[in-house]
C-alpha cells in the first residue's frame, strides 16, 4: 500500500525548506532544555526543572538553542530540496508538541488563585476540565466513526477526525498543565512529570495511540479503522472516569524510584509501543470485521474498508512503529533498576510480563519476514498481542505486587 501525498498549503508547509527549518529550530530548543537539566545553574532537579524552563533561565536557553539550531537549518538545507522523509515525518509531531506546550501556558492563567488551591481537594483545577473535554472529543469521535461506517459521508467522516485531533490536544495539554500544577502544591516539592500513576498514562496512552492512527488514516486514507481505534479509546475513557472516581485522578508525591529523569524517557517510549500495538489490535479486528463481510456479501459497508491486505499491511506497520519502541523502553527500564536497585533484572512480574510482550511480538515479526505468515492467524495474532500487553499494563500494575507495585491502586 502506498502513502497519500499532501497537497495544498498543508502540504506546503510540511515539505521542502519550510520543515527543514523548522525540524533543525525544533532540535535546537530541545537540545538547549536538555543543556539547562544537565550543566544550568542548579543541574538537573525533578522537583523544580519545569518551573526553571519556564522562568528566564529556560528563555534563555532554548532560545540559544533554537537560534543555534536555526542556523544550522541554513548552512544544511538548500532552497528547493526536498527534507529527507525522517525529518518531514517528524515535523508534524514536533508541530502539536509546541502547540499543546504554548496551550498549557495559556490555561495556566486561567487556574484558580493560589488562596483556593488545596492538596487535599484538586477538583477545581483547569487540568481536570480539560480531561473532561478530552473524555467527550474521544467519545464523539467514536461515535462519528461507527456511524461513518454506515452513512459514509465526507461530513461525518471529518466530524470523527476532527474530534479525535481535539481530544488529541486536550489530552496532551491537560498532562502539560497537571505538570505545572504539580507544583502548586506544598510548595512546590512534589512536582514531577505527568506519567507516574494509571490515571496519567491513560491520557498518554489515548493520545499516543489517537496519535498514530490518525497519522495512518491521513497517508493511508483508513477511516473505516477509526471505529475500532476510537471504541479502543474509548473503553479506556470509561475507565479513566472509574479511576477518577476512585480518587486516582490527584497529583500525588513521587516514590523514590520515580524520581529520575529516566522516567520522562521510559515511559513515553513504552507507551508508544503499547499505542502501536493498540492501533494494530483495531486494524486485526477490522480485518476479521471485513472477512465476516465479504462471507456474508455485505457490498455497501465493503466499498469503504480498505482491503484485506491494507488492513494487514497496516497492522504490520503499527507493530514495526512499536516494537523498536518498546524495545528500547526495556532496554532504557533495565538501566533505570540497575541505578535504582542495583541490578539490570530481578524477574519483577512487570518485567517478566514485558518480556512477554516483546517475544509475542518478535515472533509476529519473525513469522510475517521470514516465513510470509499475513492473513487472519497474524489478524488474530494482533488482537491477541494487546491482549496480552493489556494485563503487562494495568493488570500486572493492579493486582501483582513486586518492584513495581508503585503502580498498583491505592
Amino acid at each position: 500500500m502506498t502513502a497519500i501525498a499532501l497537497s495544498g498549503f498543508f502540504g506546503t508547509i510540511q515539505q521542502g525548506r519550510v520543515t527543514h527549518i523548522r525540524f533543525w529550530t525544533y532540535i535546537g530548543f530541545f537540545a538547549g532544555a536538555a543543556a539547562l537539566a544537565f550543566f544550568g545553574d542548579s543541574g538537573y532537579d525533578e522537583d523544580g526543572f519545569l518551573i526553571r524552563f519556564l522562568s528566564m533561565q529556560g528563555v534563555i536557553w532554548g532560545g540559544a538553542g533554537a537560534l543555534l539550531g536555526l542556523g544550522l537549518s541554513f548552512a544544511t538545507g538548500k532552497s528547493g530540496q526536498r527534507s529527507p522523509s525522517f525529518i518531514e515525518n517528524s515535523v508534524p509531531w514536533l508541530d502539536g508538541l509546541l502547540l499543546m506546550m504554548l496551550l498549557m501556558a495559556a490555561f495556566t492563567l486561567l487556574e484558580p488563585h493560589e488562596a483556593l488551591i488545596s492538596y487535599e481537594d484538586q477538583s477545581n483545577l483547569i487540568s481536570g476540565r480539560i480531561v473532561m473535554a478530552m473524555n467527550l472529543l474521544f467519545l464523539f469521535s467514536a461515535v462519528c466513526y461507527i456511524m461513518y461506517l454506515f452513512a459514509p459521508e465526507s461530513f461525518i467522516g471529518k466530524m470523527a477526525t476532527m474530534a479525535a485531533w481535539g481530544g488529541v490536544y486536550a489530552g496532551g495539554t491537560s498532562l502539560f498543565l497537571r505538570w505545572y500544577e504539580s507544583y502548586l502544591f506544598l510548595n512546590g516539592d512534589i512536582g514531577h512529570a505527568p506519567v507516574s500513576n494509571l490515571y496519567e498514562v491513560f491520557i498518554l496512552l489515548f493520545c499516543v495511540t489517537s496519535s498514530i492512527y490518525l497519522t495512518f488514516e491521513r497517508r493511508y486514507q483508513a477511516k473505516a479503522m477509526g471505529a475500532f481505534v476510537m471504541v479502543l479509546v474509548s473503553a479506556g475513557v470509561f475507565f479513566g472516569i472509574w479511576l477518577d472516581s476512585i480518587g486516582q485522578a490527584d497529583i500525588k508525591p513521587l516514590v523514590p524510584a520515580l524520581q529520575s529523569y529516566w522516567m520522562k524517557i521510559h515511559v513515553p517510549l513504552n507507551f508508544v509501543g503499547y499505542g502501536s500495538f493498540a492501533v494494530a489490535c483495531a486494524a486485526g479486528m477490522a480485518w476479521l470485521f471485513r472477512e465476516r463481510l465479504e462471507r456474508r456479501g455485505s457490498a455497501s459497508m465493503l466499498k469503504i474498508f480498505p482491503s484485506l491486505d491494507q488492513l494487514d499491511q497496516l497492522a504490520y506497520k503499527a507493530i514495526a512503529v512499536g516494537f523498536p519502541a518498546f524495545t528500547l523502553a526495556t532496554i532504557l527500564g533495565a538501566a533505570w533498576a540497575a541505578e535504582a536497585w542495583g541490578g539490570y533484572w530481578s524477574w519483577d512480574p512487570k518485567e517478566t510480563w514485558a518480556l512477554i510482550v516483546w517475544l509475542f511480538y518478535g515472533a509476529y515479526l519473525h513469522v510475517r519476514i521470514s516465513h510470509g505468515w499475513s492473513g487472519k492467524t497474524l489478524a488474530v495474532w494482533a488482537v491477541a498481542g494487546f491482549l496480552v500487553t493489556l494485563f503487562c499494563f494495568v493488570g500486572v500494575n493492579m493486582y501483582l505486587s513486586g518492584l513495581h507495585s508503585y503502580g498498583r491502586l491505592a
